[in-house]
């Protein structure tokens, strides 16, 4: 229930955010996320690091709802992507602090849970995640600062 519920936030969130016009230009950046998150979450779950509770064998042990909000999310996180490269690293702190609570709340409702692993480690990871998947998106061309 609570990947549902993740999953509708994130939608209406970028769809209230991003719009269409945005999604139309930012979805391909979705594409390169869902791949940094796959081989990012995949490879640690693997590792025994972590699990999900309704993780999918087909996905590496992900939760499909999971999977796909990180296709919406990265739109929205993309559309604001900072034009000044001095503010690109303090916005992807942010993030990754918010997204480090959005793990701390499916801690307690049961939906993930550290085997060998950390907090402190998924903000790293989090970092990571948005470092590489917002360079991918600037060098496939779909993420332009300032247009």
């Amino acid at each position: 229930m609570a990947w549902l519920v993740w999953f509708l936030f994130s939608f209406f969130l970028t769809v209230l955010l991003v719009g269409k016009k945005g999604w139309l230009q930012l979805w391909p950046v979705g594409l390169a996320a869902l791949a940094v998150v796959y081989v990012l979450d995949s490879t640690l779950i693997r590792l025994g690091a972590f699990a999900y509770s309704f993780g999918l064998p087909a996905l590496g042990g992900l939760p499909l709802l999971y999977f796909l909000s990180t296709l919406i999310n990265a739109a929205a996180v993309a559309r604001f992507y900072p034009v000044r490269r001095w503010l690109r690293l303090p916005y992807i702190i942010v993030l990754s602090a918010v997204y480090l609570l959005v793990e701390w709340v499916m801690i307690l409702t049961g939906n993930f849970r550290h085997i060998n692993w950390s907090l402190w480690r998924s903000l790293g990871l989090n970092v990571v995640g948005f470092t590489l998947f917002l360079w991918l998106g600037e060098w496939l061309g779909v993420i332009k600062p300032g247009e």
